[in-house]
């Protein structure tokens, strides 16, 4: 029975990741989240299906992720197989701003630390919180979501010059998850770094997420003609199970899209 932990369950890619799973019976899955009482969609999956487990979780506290991993491991006997760092620091009310476009050169310096502290600093205590358990694991995976936003490649080709802060961080948590794969290769440990594809989680109001979908994919298709557009998260979702379930530990360190395709040099 192979058990897994996901944070940033609450909504969107993480909870798609809840509903696949936990759509399994002979699946264990503990959904990591931080507002449990406000995750409507989330505890109603985890009435569902009973072996579904609910365990609140905030990526920014240490001591909240630790106390997770203990709740995890003493409900699945001191083990886990499968830890997806899922959750992250993504939209922001400054996002479109660029790193010269700031007026307040502090709030640009407090914008960075952020989307820094959230998506790498949070994922680096949550690898080594449950990296424990993934020792005494049996399929001993983790992997973390990243982004094409974090490659220089596609940024130079696609004119990418809003959301510097996530970018970054993306770019930096990549490096956090090769370093991971290098140290722990000879215990049989893999790290991934997975992009999911533009995904449709905005939680603006339906008109005006559809809106910025289409003009998003407008701009990237003028260097990119065959970009495919914007994708569900339960179609993200199964593709990234697909390559996760697969993954061996040849491919340690790297970084894949949702395909399975090499994505470190797009």
């Amino acid at each position: 029975m192979p058990s897994y932990a996901i944070t940033g369950t609450s909504r969107g890619i993480g909870l798609a990741f809840i509903k696949e799973l936990g759509s399994n019976p002979e699946n264990t899955v503990f959904a990591m989240a931080r507002n449990v009482s406000g995750a409507t969609e989330l505890n109603a999956l985890a009435e569902k299906y009973k072996n579904v487990h609910i365990v609140e979780t905030d990526i920014d506290d240490l001591k909240s992720i630790q106390k997770a991993a203990e709740t995890v491991g003493k409900l699945n006997g001191g083990k886990l197989d499968i830890l997806i760092n899922n959750g992250a620091l993504m939209q922001h009310e400054r996002a479109i701003l660029t790193l010269d476009a700031y007026e307040d050169q502090e709030l640009l310096e407090k914008d960075m630390m952020s989307f820094y502290k959230t998506n790498v600093v949070g994922v680096i205590h949550t690898i080594n919180a449950f990296l424990p358990l993934l020792r005494a694991g049996e399929t001993k995976k983790c992997i973390i979501t990243s982004s094409e936003m974090g490659s220089l490649k596609y940024i130079l080709k696609n004119d990418v010059s809003f959301a510097p802060g996530y970018s970054m961080s993306k770019a930096a948590v990549n490096v956090a998850v090769a370093k991971f794969a290098v140290k722990h290769k000879e215990e049989g440990i893999i790290f991934l770094s997975l992009t999911p594809g533009f995904v449709k989680t905005s939680l603006a109001p339906k008109e005006k997420a559809e809106a910025f979908y289409a003009e998003t994919v407008r701009r990237i298709r003028i260097k990119t003609p065959d970009f495919e557009g914007a994708i569900l998260p339960e179609q993200s979702v199964r593709d990234q199970l697909a390559i996760i379930h697969k993954a061996t530990i040849e491919q340690t360190g790297s970084l894949l899209n949702r395909r399975g395709d090499n994505a470190g040099d797009i």
